[in-house]
C-alpha cells in the first residue's frame, strides 16, 4: 500500500509534483492541463479515497510542477507519457485514470496509447469533441442565463479573443466566467475557497492553444477502449454537457452513464451526496 505523501516524478526532463492519498487500486488524476493546479480536486474528492489510492498530479506547467521551456511542449503525447512515467514510478502495471473536463480527454488518450496499462476510466464532466453540434449546444445553454445579473460580464469574458498575459490575468478570467459552470451560483459562493486555492498557469494555457487541443477528435477511436468506464455528468453542465457524456458512453462499450441532477461542471461540488453515492454504485456495476 502506498503511503500518503507528496512527491516528484521526473518525466521528459521535467519535475512533476503529485500527491498520494487513499487506499485501494491506484487511480491517477491529472489536472486538465490548460492551467489549473490540483488543489480543488484533492480538497473535495476525498470520499473517493475510500475506494481508490488517488494520485493527484499537477500536469506539466501547472501548480507545483515545472514549466516546459517551449509552448509546443503541451501535446497529448507528452501528457500521456508523463502519466505513464508516474505509473512506472508507482510500481503499478495497470492503473485507473480519472479526469475532469479536458483531463477526461487526456485520460481517454492515455487508454488508447497505453491500453495494456489502463485498468479503467472515470470521466467527470469530460469533453468529447467541440464540433458544430457541441458548440450550438453550449451556446444554447449559455443563453439560458441571459437574464441573470452576472451574465453580461461573464459572457464578454468567455467570448473574448484576448489572450491573458499572466497567471493573475488567467485567474481573473477564470473567476469571471465561473458562474456559467454552476447550476446554482449560490454553490459557487460555497465553494469559492477551493477555486481560490487553485493556482493558474498562463504558460499551460498558451501551450494548450498552440498545440491546438480543440482539433483533437478521438471519437472514432472510442471503440478501441475495453476497460470499465464511468461517464459522470452534471445535468446543467454547459461546456461538457450531457451531449458530450452521451457520446462518450455510446462510444465506449464497457461504460456506464451517470447523470447528476441539478449540477453543473463541478457536479460533486453542487450535489456531493448524489455524486459520491452514484459513483460508488456505478463502480460496483462496471468492475
Amino acid at each position: 500500500m502506498l503511503q500518503t505523501e507528496e512527491a516528484i516524478v521526473i518525466s521528459q526532463g521535467l519535475k512533476l509534483w503529485y500527491k498520494v492519498s487513499g487506499t485501494g487500486p491506484i487511480c491517477i488524476m491529472p489536472t486538465p492541463g490548460w492551467g489549473p493546479s490540483s488543489d480543488m480536486y484533492f480538497q473535495t474528492l476525498t470520499p473517493l479515497e475510500a475506494m481508490f489510492t488517488v494520485v493527484y498530479l499537477d500536469t506539466r506547467g501547472t501548480g507545483r510542477s515545472e514549466r516546459p521551456m517551449q509552448a509546443s511542449e503541451y501535446t497529448y503525447d507528452q501528457f500521456a507519457a508523463d502519466v505513464d512515467a508516474l505509473r512506472q514510478q508507482l510500481g503499478c502495471d495497470r492503473v485507473w485514470l480519472m479526469g475532469h473536463s479536458e483531463a477526461g480527454r487526456h485520460a481517454v488518450y492515455y487508454a488508447l496509447q497505453y491500453p495494456d496499462h489502463c485498468a479503467g476510466l472515470i470521466l467527470l464532466d469530460a469533453v468529447s469533441f467541440h464540433d458544430e453540434q457541441a458548440r450550438a449546444d453550449m451556446a444554447a445553454r449559455m443563453q439560458e442565463h441571459q437574464h441573470k445579473p452576472w451574465f453580461d460580464l461573464a459572457y464578454q469574458a468567455f467570448t473574448s479573443q484576448e489572450m491573458p498575459d499572466s497567471d493573475a490575468a488567467l485567474a481573473t478570467l477564470t473567476q469571471t466566467i465561473l458562474p456559467f459552470y454552476y447550476y446554482d451560483v449560490a454553490n459557487l459562493e460555497l465553494n469559492a475557497v477551493h477555486h481560490a486555492a487553485t493556482s493558474m498557469s498562463v504558460d499551460a494555457f498558451k501551450g494548450s492553444a498552440q498545440c491546438q487541443w480543440n482539433k483533437t477528435n478521438l471519437m472514432s477511436r472510442l471503440g478501441e477502449i475495453h476497460v470499465p468506464t464511468l461517464v459522470v455528468v452534471g445535468s446543467h453542465d454547459f461546456i461538457c454537457s450531457p451531449l458530450h457524456a452521451h457520446r462518450l458512453h455510446m462510444g465506449i462499450a464497457c461504460s456506464k452513464l451517470i447523470l447528476i441532477e441539478k449540477a453543473g461542471h463541478f457536479s460533486w461540488f453542487e450535489q456531493p451526496d448524489q455524486f459520491f453515492s452514484k459513483v460508488k454504485e456505478g463502480l460496483a456495476t462496471v468492475q
